[in-house]
């Protein structure tokens, strides 16, 4: 949790709420919500968004079987290779910036370095 952000009162925190909807024309405008505590469905006027999924591995089916660290990241080399021969990873690697924009580059890494052993 971030408590500097808790600390600003420009920020409003909503609890318990996915987003269903985005709503606007070229620029956001309103976004519906669900409350997963209660269904509820309400609006939130606002100008603009910044969406996050989260900055936890989703890598728990492979805890015990590759080599991660303590919080569930695969540890690779610089080519996203896991020490298992064949298996590269991508965004889930150990000292990832979790950026949409390296995750696809890390991807690419991946997807590149597996190419590159199958043509051998």
């Amino acid at each position: 949790m971030n408590f500097r952000a808790m600390s600003e009162s420009k920020i409003e925190f909503i609890w318990d709420t996915v987003v269903t909807q985005i709503e606007g024309d070229r620029l956001v405008k309103q976004l519906m919500l669900k409350n997963t505590e209660n269904a509820k469905i309400s609006t939130l006027e606002l100008a603009g968004i910044f969406i996050a999924i989260g900055s936890e591995p989703n890598s728990a089916q492979w805890w015990g079987l590759l080599p991660s660290d303590q919080g569930g990241y695969v540890i690779t080399n610089e080519l996203m290779e896991v020490k298992i021969s064949r298996i590269f990873t991508g965004d889930i690697h150990h000292n990832s910036v979790k950026q949409a924009i390296t995750a696809a580059g890390d991807g690419a890494t991946a997807a590149i370095s597996a190419g590159r052993f199958l043509s051998f």
